[in-house]
């Protein structure tokens, strides 16, 4: 089998725009491999587009699709794959599809169903400071009680210690039933804590009941992150923002985290986050892969599906008070068959159908692409 051409594609279905405006999800960017064998291969995300033309078609056509591996040691293909992974995604859901099995089936298995969190964002200031933590803490209580398991909700306010009495309502509305996270992830000059700061929020969300504190110091800053990992109980989260595996190699070696989180699309791909778990799995941590949301989690839910240390898919980003299944519902037009995920109490399923498990209706991409 070869591939014979490479394209990328933009698509969006008609959704009136104030629906737009609360959350829901009008198409999706990606990329389309084809190959001689009639097999078409999708990918879900964004790429770097002068890599993409420059060194990813004209490397990549002709190519068997199932060299992964080789691909990403070429010395010109594979830096480009790193930063074009939905094309890496593609070439899995060809050979799942090629294979007649889903991609978590072929990379191992471990489970056919995820635990997921929502990471909740509500619309207006992005630090969250117009939304009250009872507020919070209302909308928290309604998913628990649709059966989700898990929020992540920023920690970005002015005074970090509102995040923290967020996380204590939250607990106490859902009765300590739903996990709380909380996202830091401001490491841009001018939002980076200092260590008192750091250290007294985290103390604060030990006390609250938080699950995990993500990315609190600048992602180069290893001798903070280590300090704050050791010093704390709660653990210490972080990695959406790294490619490749050196990056995490070195994380781990120092210490700076409890819990790696590399990205399905920005860490470069379903083979190298199945590389970092296997690098945390030796330092006996978890590796819970960033989320997305639409059909973005395509491509997370089956690599977690075959990691033997995660637990958790994260949805994001959820805008309240919206749920999930209405954020993504107008993409179900795409498919030849919704829903685009099954949930259970909870939990996605991991979808079974050959690739990234699902069966695009080629007539609306053609339709709806711009």
């Amino acid at each position: 089998m070869k591939i014979t051409s490479i394209e990328l594609l933009s698509v969006r279905v008609p959704v009136p725009q104030e629906e737009v405006e609360r959350g829901k999800i009008a198409g999706f960017s990606g990329v389309r491999l084809q190959t001689d064998e009639g097999i078409t291969g999708y990918g879900f995300g964004g790429v770097n587009p002068q890599m993409f033309e420059d060194r990813v078609k004209p490397k990549l056509v002709g190519k068997d699709p199932f060299a992964v591996e080789r691909h990403l040691r070429d010395e010109v293909l594979g830096p480009a794959l790193l930063h074009c992974a939905p094309v890496e995604h593609a070439l899995w859901d060809i050979v799942g599809k090629a294979a007649g099995l889903p991609i978590y089936r072929l990379l191992g298995a471990d489970k056919d169903r995820v635990k997921a969190y929502l990471t909740c964002v509500w619309r207006g200031k992005d630090d969250q400071s117009h939304i009250e933590p009872e507020d919070q803490a209302t909308q928290a209580r309604k998913y628990r009680d649709l059966g989700w398991q898990g929020i992540k909700v920023r920690s970005w306010r002015p005074d970090p210690m509102e995040d923290v009495r967020a996380a204590a309502l939250i607990k106490q509305a859902t009765d300590g039933k739903m996990e709380v996270m909380i996202d830091r992830t401001a490491h841009h000059p001018g939002a980076v804590w200092d260590w008192d700061t750091a250290y007294k929020v985290a103390r604060g969300l030990e006390q609250a009941g938080a699950t995990w504190l993500e990315e609190p110091f600048d992602r180069n800053d290893f001798s903070g992150l280590a300090r704050l990992a050791e010093a704390v109980d709660i653990p210490i989260t972080g990695g959406e923002g790294e490619r490749g595996l050196l990056r995490f190699a070195e994380f781990l070696r120092r210490g700076c985290f409890d819990i790696v989180q590399p990205d399905a699309v920005g860490s470069g791909g379903l083979l190298t986050i199945k590389k970092v778990s296997a690098l945390a799995e030796s330092f006996g941590l978890p590796c819970i892969p960033h989320g997305s949301n639409g059909f973005g989690l395509l491509a997370p839910l089956q690599i977690i599906g075959a990691l033997p240390n995660c637990e958790w898919l994260e949805v994001a980003l959820v805008h309240p008070p919206l749920t999930p299944q209405e954020m993504w519902s107008p993409l179900e037009q795409l498919l030849k068959e919704p829903p685009l995920f099954q949930v259970e109490e909870g939990h996605l399923l991991v979808p079974d159908k050959p690739g990234l498990g699902v069966e695009l209706n080629e007539e609306a991409v053609e339709e709806f692409r711009v």
